[in-house]
């Protein structure tokens, strides 16, 4: 019978061959939102590393961390959860995933159904 260091061994494994898209499919959890915001972040301007949903699983500290510091930058915090949901304010307000999305589009005049990648909505 395998101990847990053995099982954990093999699970990471198992985790690690597997797409960004297919870890989605078979583990949900808002770090998926997380990661999807960094590249939101990156592909707007820049503003952030862009990470995976297999990163921000094992690593959302990391993604977390680079997550927030893009969303300052916009004038936005963000409150990240790895299981929970996300929560956004602007200027003391809470806003919607979304409503964040399309103020920080709208700050560098793009528009959010012409960003290039699929963000988790």
């Amino acid at each position: 019978m395998a101990n847990r260091e053995e099982n954990i061994k093999k699970i990471n494994a198992e985790l690690e061959q597997l797409t960004d898209e297919q870890l989605e499919q078979v583990a949900g959890g808002t770090y998926n939102e997380t990661a999807a915001d960094t590249r939101f972040l990156n592909d707007l301007a820049g503003l952030c590393d862009r990470f995976g949903a297999t990163k921000a699983f094992f690593q959302f500290g990391t993604v977390s961390g680079e997550a927030v510091k893009g969303w300052n930058q916009l004038g936005i915090s963000v409150d990240t959860s790895w299981g929970g949901s996300n929560r956004y304010f602007k200027d003391g307000q809470e806003l919607t995933r979304k409503q964040a999305f399309q103020f920080a589009c709208e700050k560098y005049g793009k528009k959010l159904q012409d960003m290039p990648g699929d963000y988790n909505f």
